[in-house]
């Protein structure tokens, strides 16, 4: 195993966004890998239980809080690995396996996740820009922009407010803080400015850069997400309220 896999760094990764590495817990009430949720009919199956488990009343709601939490699980902690530590951390579809806990012992209704394989890369010297084009590539190309498509065809909801989701959990992986070492703070500026505008569509698998409509450009010329949404992710239709960044409001 890669000593960055076992650092206090990673695991910290791992328990703020709630993924794990190994086996899928024995306890687990249903378990597919993202391989699977790229086929439109175990996709459209596994939607309509979610519907049910978390009580969202549409397969529409489901879908974009679906996209909302895989966000949150996998690309936010591969990104912040990619930025703050000079890591790859390559994944491959069908070694992210969603599973479910049986209440009250789960803490949410939500999936998790565990990576059953994973190898580490970094950088050579002086061709960084380079290796995190693949980084892109690997989570987004060959990952989540699959996933993304099939679960819009499903849930009949499109694909702007997913990518808008994905968008509403990588900003946070760039927020600097003022007590963050200046060459890091530069690194994250740098590659949130290529991920979220700069990185061609290819990257992602698309024709275009996908997230480039949920950034900002600011008087000092930094790139940030939008403070308000420019697409509504659904929630207020399974919670009494709207979320922060709600168009609707």
């Amino acid at each position: 195993m890669n000593s960055f896999l076992s650092s206090d760094a990673w695991k910290k990764l791992m328990d703020d966004y709630h993924l794990t590495m190994g086996e899928v817990s024995q306890q687990s009430i249903q378990v597919l890998a993202l391989s699977e949720l790229m086929n439109d009919e175990k996709c459209r199956a596994y939607v309509e239980w979610l519907m049910e488990h978390i009580g969202s009343g549409s397969v529409r709601v489901a879908s974009s809080m679906l996209v909302k939490r895989v966000a949150n699980l996998l690309v936010a902690p591969v990104l912040s690995a990619a930025t703050y530590y000079n890591k790859g951390i390559v994944i491959r579809p069908e070694h992210c396996h969603l599973f479910h806990l049986a209440a009250p012992s789960a803490g949410s209704a939500f999936p998790y996740m565990v990576l059953s394989d994973t190898r580490v890369t970094v950088p050579e010297a002086n061709n960084r820009e380079s290796w995190r084009a693949g980084i892109v590539k690997e989570l987004f190309a060959d990952c989540l922009t699959p996933f993304i498509k099939t679960v819009a065809a499903v849930g009949s909801v499109s694909k702007a407010t997913l990518w808008e989701n994905v968008m509403v959990r990588i900003a946070p992986v760039y927020r600097c803080d003022e007590e963050q070492d200046e060459a890091i703070r530069e690194r994250m500026r740098d590659d949130f400015s290529f991920l979220a505008m700069n990185a061609p569509g290819v990257l992602f698998g698309m024709s275009k850069n996908p997230l480039a409509s949920f950034t900002k450009k600011g008087q000092d010329g930094n790139i940030s997400g939008r403070s308000r949404r420019l697409t509504c992710c659904l929630y207020y239709q399974m919670e009494p309220e709207y979320c922060l960044k709600c168009p609707k409001q």
